[in-house]
């Protein structure tokens, strides 16, 4: 008696693989597309070009399927939450890199009230060189807080975005 697939199941794993690789292509191609189309209506707020500014500098911009941005500075993470909100159709997510002598619940409370989530809802990360900076003045009171959604085509429109926004400086730029 055979173990395994047979050659049959085997083509037949091939061919279902290959078309859903090639429809979830599609769909990254037509959310980047969108995400050109739609950049000067959305530019019309000129936060929305201040976001993708800051995701051109600070996102995480490795993978595929997330959008993800990390700052110190609320006025930066409040306005990185309010547009993956308002544009990703999936559960935002929240960490916090922080010291080992910073109050947790001061902390967790501060990026819960700023934006309106509960503070246990925001999954903590102790910083690897928190036991070596004693005595150090905070240039970040507050942590590090990473903003996060893993959505695939909202990290595809946002690409069309950066790609328009780009453009926009290099057709600024002098003798173009």
């Amino acid at each position: 008696m055979p173990i395994g697939p047979s050659v049959g199941q085997t083509r037949g794993r091939r061919l279902a693989t290959a078309a859903m690789q090639a429809k979830f292509r599609r769909l990254r191609e037509d959310a980047y597309e969108d995400g050109l189309r739609t950049f000067d209506g959305l530019a019309a707020d000129p936060t929305f070009r201040d976001f993708v500014n800051l995701y051109i500098a600070e996102g995480y911009k490795r993978g595929r399927n997330q959008v993800s941005l990390c700052n110190s500075d609320p006025a930066v993470v409040a306005l990185a939450d309010r547009w993956i909100r308002r544009l990703g159709s999936r559960k935002v997510a929240y960490s916090l890199q922080y010291h080992v002598d910073q109050d947790l619940i001061e902390v967790t409370t501060y990026w819960g009230a700023l934006l309106g989530i509960p503070p246990e809802s925001i999954e903590l990360q102790r910083k690897s060189n928190s036991n070596r900076l004693t005595g150090r003045t905070w240039r970040s009171p507050h942590g590090v807080l990473n903003v996060r959604c893993c959505d695939t085509l909202l990290r595809a429109r946002l690409e069309g975005w950066m790609d328009r926004l780009k453009e926009c400086w290099l057709d600024s730029a002098p003798g173009a």
